[in-house]
């Protein structure tokens, strides 16, 4: 299928899709530790069900972007949200804890089959110069459905019982399945490309960062990713031990950060494919190390909501220049193992971010953990920079 021909309906069928899955997802955050807690998890295993799913996504998104590329993307996608579908039912009949970790790894390898690979799929429909338009509306669903995802799961289980939700999780990735098998058509993919080894295709992989500009594009996504592991470590200690907020307030400041991350995607896009994509990403990337030096200065929850939403809105523009380079190097080494490149590291990136924000409130106290954490979204910005060096969207060529 020509990615000029009818994509707007595959395009459709794929936000729905994703905006699904993630508000599904959504719906077992709030759950996962009152559940670990209930089978007598420590804090250690909270703590491994947690980073299992994001980790072993992690290992796997470069496996099955690639893969993609040679056994075709809508079926790799399929068998991704029909495992997903199964496993989600899983979490009702757990009875131990080992039961939770060993699902959260199986989701995790599940959602390496999802999310890169419609992100590649997105990346070769995208019609020339539309490209930020494409991925940021396609992000737009993504992260409206995470948005709204906790707070629904969690007025399921209040309501009509723990179970709920994660029935609810397995309908809408049913629902996924359903929509990506009636409206993505599969693409072709050529007997040559079939042949080839699946050591060969990883060593492929990631020989791409053998080449600057896909290093750079991954390194923008990935200072990206650090300031999001940074503020979601940070934020919830900040507010409601420092400041004496509630839950439910430093929930709201979270909400509303990807809330308005997720309205801005679509303008991030078309910033993207107006102007130069590596000044359109890192300038509003920058916004984000500036939010983690105003949050020490904030007082009131009012502060701290508006600091969110400033992280919200660097997030929301630099997100879709960052995946239209990566469409854009796709097209030259393969979408599939572009994206799972891409995913991977924004993964790892997450879990750094993490790990920095969390050492540093315990070794530097508040104030100066978000120094630091400014100064490590500033260096990760700074690279990228210096990678993306030279760099002229396809128009300008």
């Amino acid at each position: 299928m020509s990615r000029f021909t009818g994509y707007r309906k595959s395009l459709a069928a794929l936000v729905v899709a994703m905006f699904s899955l993630a508000m599904g997802v959504g719906f077992i955050v709030p759950l996962l530790p009152v559940y670990a807690e209930m089978l007598g998890a420590s804090g250690a295993w909270i703590g491994l069900i947690f980073a299992a799913n994001p980790f072993f996504r992690a290992i796997f998104m470069v496996v099955f972007g690639a893969l993609s590329d040679y056994a075709g993307k809508k079926k790799i996608m399929s068998v991704g949200l029909t495992g997903y579908a199964i496993i989600s039912l899983g979490f009702i009949f757990a009875t131990t804890v080992v039961h939770l970790f060993a699902l959260r790894v199986l989701q995790g390898i599940c959602s390496a089959m999802i999310a890169p690979v419609a992100r590649a799929y997105a990346g070769e429909i995208s019609p020339a110069h539309k490209e930020g338009q494409v991925m940021g509306t396609l992000n737009m669903g993504f992260f409206a459905g995470f948005s709204f995802g906790p707070l629904v799961g969690g007025l399921f289980a209040d309501r009509f019982g723990f179970n709920v939700p994660f029935f609810a999780m397995s309908i809408l990735s049913a629902t996924s399945l359903l929509l990506v098998y009636l409206f993505l058509p599969e693409q072709t993919v050529s007997t040559e490309r079939k042949s080839v080894l699946s050591v060969q295709v990883l060593a492929d992989s990631f020989g791409l960062f053998r080449y600057r500009l896909v290093a750079g594009a991954v390194a923008l996504r990935s200072s990206v990713g650090i300031g999001h592991g940074i503020f979601s470590t940070l934020l919830p200690l900040i507010g409601q031990l420092t400041m004496g907020l509630s839950a439910g307030q430093v929930g709201f400041v979270v909400t509303a950060r990807s809330l308005v991350a997720a309205v801005l995607q679509p303008k991030g896009g078309r910033l993207a494919d107006r102007y130069n994509r590596r000044w359109v990403g890192l300038f509003s990337s920058l916004l984000i190390p500036v939010g983690f030096l105003l949050i020490p200065r904030t007082d009131t929850f009012i502060q701290l909501a508006a600091v969110g939403m400033l992280i919200g809105l660097g997030f929301g523009l630099s997100v879709p220049s960052a995946e239209a380079m990566a469409v854009e190097r796709g097209r030259e080494h393969g979408m599939g193992a572009m994206m799972g490149l891409n995913e991977m590291s924004r993964s790892l990136a997450m879990a750094i971010g993490s790990m920095v924000g969390g050492v540093a409130l315990d070794l530097l106290g508040a104030i100066n953990a978000h120094v630091l954490a400014a100064a490590v979204s500033i260096a990760g910005l700074g690279v990228a920079m210096w990678l993306l060096r030279g760099y002229r969207p396809p128009q300008e060529i």
